[in-house]
């Protein structure tokens, strides 16, 4: 049923020629077929190759249909007209019956095809409109309605046979309207070579694909001007005789172009002797850039500036062009619809270029298959450099990941570093470098805060386990349960409180080394269960059945004296022996002469640098106090009073480049003074104890932790940590000074 008002009997012969006006064929929704009218021509549409638009389809008549030049009153027009074709002609779906005039923007379906017409070249590159239907829905022509856009052409294997009274070849003057393959041109072409070996015709495989050699390239390329060259040169081989320009848009040319300026100066050119490239004009430009656009292929386009630009006489001397976006494949919204074609522009919108290729006149004409190459190889093109800047990424974010480890690598290693120059610091640095590169298990002893976690340490990053966590876990922090529940972990629901599954630290530290600090304060069944670990065998979570098996080094610390305990039954002497399969005895500060100046003025460049105080040292009256005092605090004590007097330094210390010196007084080292037999304080103005070398270890240390609690006002939380160990450890040796006096 034919719309009144769109019909019409056209005069044979029109005065005058009507506007120039375009034929859009629509394949899918990355590239477009234009085919200007113009003059006074008939174009015929069919299946015989001597019509001037073939459809290549079993759907369509050998003369199908014809769109001529008309005169109406309005004057003259452009119509469509049905020869008396099979499958009929539709026309905003609805088919005609006698010639029709076309409109703007009017959809053609011809034999499974979608066309539209339009007058204004901003339309070219807009997407077809997608009509709903449901899924497995069969249109009006019989095809399916899962194509991209436009009707899917299926052919059967028998369509040779139903074409073989066709007219001969198509050849490439001719235009050649084909159905759609949503598949890039190199599997095109794969698709076409698999047909032809089914049918016994040769396949050419020794030649090579000038797309799957560009690919092999663009994979070894690492810059954009590598790639650039890259497909221009395969543009160059794929369509000989055209000039082709290729744009690459970045930040500043996305910012020029979202403010309405034209486009830079093409990349890269390429043009054969005796031509010269110019740019698209802005109308086609325009459109092209718009989300979700496609790629477009106009011919004859002799003579309109909307489509070419003019050469240096004024006129359009070309016959084809190629204009396509390069970016990737167009995503669809989550309806199944594009995107709306007119949307404002977003830099993410853009495409990161684009290819332009024109021929001049009296050259063969551009064809779709060379479209779908081009379509093609921007899309290779376009992974390309997204490899290359994603390669780019990675390595500036691989170069700054290696600073940081660096870095990190030497704070590490200020913090394992074991300092000094002394006899027995130097035997303890000979036993871990022979004890490091073996599984052995090491029992490191010493007094509290002479560096036991700081030799497990060392112990760890010196041998193969490095890359493995490094685990400490101190004994004497926890009660007997908890205890066995960080060693072993346990189960949701084996005691109260257990909410969910726990890994313990044995199987945190698999891989790696684990230090049990306090080794000393464990219960005796919680030793046994230890002792099955170390010799090998699985263990279970608490509350849990499923064996474990892990594979840790061990690395016990203590300050008790083991044997002993051994003797007094409070340690099991199987366990003993299989800790003390290497035992190293880390000296305490007191027996390592000048080494207490050099951690002093290590601890004071770490600490002043990290505060910002600037340049800081220490006069010789203070090096002489720092050596004179006994240290029953070790180095743990040394540095927190080297921490303290960077703290109270003044704060623009070395603003001016100049040395800021710590004198005695910087140092706040507390006394460590009992009362004499008359009564009163032993302390002397310095600060020391005056018969100080009379009182044994144990007697300097509770004296010391009685100062500092005093000077707490009794706070244990603030005073365990001035005195650099854990509250349970102070309220321990509280509790045996407390039982000793008694």
């Amino acid at each position: 049923m034919t719309s009144k008002s769109n019909t019409t009997e056209p005069d044979a012969a029109p005065a005058k020629s009507p506007p120039d006006a375009y034929l859009v064929v629509h394949r899918g929704m990355r590239w477009t077929d234009v085919i200007r009218l113009s003059g006074d021509m008939r174009w015929t549409i069919g299946r015989s190759s001597s019509n001037p638009i073939v459809l290549r389809s079993a759907q369509s008549s050998r003369q199908h249909a014809e769109i001529r030049p008309a005169i109406t009153p309005e004057g003259p027009v452009w119509a469509i007209v049905d020869l008396n074709s099979r499958n009929g002609v539709q026309v905003n779906s609805r088919r005609i019956k006698a010639p029709t005039v076309l409109k703007e923007a009017d959809r053609l379906k011809i034999a499974g095809f979608e066309l539209t017409f339009t007058r204004n070249p901003a339309t070219l590159t807009r997407p077809p409109v997608r009509n709903s239907a449901a899924p497995g829905a069969t249109s009006p022509n019989g095809s399916g309605s899962g194509d991209d856009g436009a009707t899917q052409d299926n052919l059967g294997g028998d369509w040779q046979a139903e074409c073989a009274d066709d007219d001969g070849d198509n050849g490439e003057s001719e235009v050649d309207v084909v159905s759609q393959i949503m598949s890039s041109g190199l599997a095109g072409r794969l698709n076409r070579e698999a047909s032809r070996a089914r049918e016994g015709e040769p396949t050419h495989s020794d030649a090579v694909d000038p797309l799957l050699a560009m690919a092999f390239a663009l994979g070894r390329a690492e810059s954009i001007e590598e790639c650039g060259e890259t497909l221009m040169q395969t543009l160059e081989d794929l369509m000989p005789g055209s000039t082709i320009g290729l744009y690459l848009f970045d930040a500043e040319q996305k910012a020029a172009l979202l403010d309405g300026a034209g486009l830079a100066p093409p990349r890269l050119v390429r043009q054969p002797a005796g031509t010269r490239y110019r740019r698209p004009p802005t109308p086609l430009i325009q459109p092209i850039l718009q989300p979700e656009s496609a790629a477009i292929l106009a011919r004859n386009v002799l003579g309109d500036r909307r489509l070419a630009t003019e050469n240096t006489a004024g006129e359009i001397d070309v016959e084809s062009i190629i204009l396509a976006p390069l970016r990737p494949a167009v995503a669809e919204n989550r309806d199944g619809a594009s995107a709306e074609p007119n949307a404002l522009l977003r830099e993410k919108s853009l495409p990161v270029g684009l290819v332009h290729v024109t021929t001049p006149a009296g050259n063969p004409a551009l064809t779709p298959n060379q479209l779908r190459n081009v379509v093609a190889a921007g899309e290779i093109f376009c992974q390309a450099i997204r490899s290359v800047h994603r390669e780019a990424s990675l390595t500036r974010s691989l170069k700054k990941s290696e600073a940081v480890i660096s870095r990190l690598r030497r704070q590490l290693a200020g913090r394992i570093q074991i300092l000094g120059n002394s006899e027995p610091i130097r035997l303890v640095q000979q036993q871990i470098a022979q004890v490091a590169p073996t599984p052995s298990v090491v029992l490191v002893r010493g007094e509290s805060g002479v560096g036991k976690e700081l030799v497990a340490s060392a112990i760890h990053h010196a041998g193969p386990r490095r890359d493995g966590p490094l685990v400490c876990l101190n004994c004497a922090a926890l009660s007997k349960d908890l205890l066995e529940s960080e060693l072993f972990g346990h189960e949701e629901g084996a005691f109260t409180g257990a909410t969910q599954q726990k890994r313990g630290k044995f199987e945190v530290a698999s891989g790696g080394t684990l230090m049990l600090d306090e080794i000393g304060e464990m219960s005796l069944d919680l030793q046994a269960k230890l002792l099955r670990v170390l010799e090998g065998h699985p263990f279970e979570r608490v509350g849990g059945q499923s064996p474990i098996q892990t594979d840790v080094r061990v690395v016990a610390a203590t300050h008790r004296d083991l044997r002993a305990m051994v003797e007094q039954n409070t340690f099991r002497e199987d366990l003993f022996y299989r800790l003390n399969v290497v035992e190293i005895l880390v000296p305490p500060l007191r027996e390592r002469g000048r080494d207490v100046i050099l951690l002093a003025n290590h601890f004071l460049q770490s600490f002043a640098e990290s505060m910002a105080r600037g340049r800081l040292k220490f006069t010789a009256l203070a090096e002489k106090k720092l050596q004179r005092h006994r240290w029953p605090g070790n180095v743990r004590e040394l540095r927190n009073v080297i921490e303290r007097a960077v703290v109270m330094s003044p704060m623009d210390a070395g603003g001016d480049g100049n040395v800021i010196e710590l004198d005695a007084d910087d140092l706040l080292i507390t006394p460590v003074a009992g009362p004499s037999k008359d009564g009163t304080s032993k302390t002397g103005r310095s600060g020391s104890i005056d018969d100080e070398s009379e009182l044994s270890l144990a007697e300097l240390e509770m004296r010391h932790i009685r100062r500092v609690l005093e000077s707490t006002g009794g706070n244990k939380s603030r005073a365990s940590t001035i005195l650099g160990i854990e509250r349970s450890t102070l309220d321990r040796k509280l509790k045996k000074a407390q039982k000793n006096a008694s």
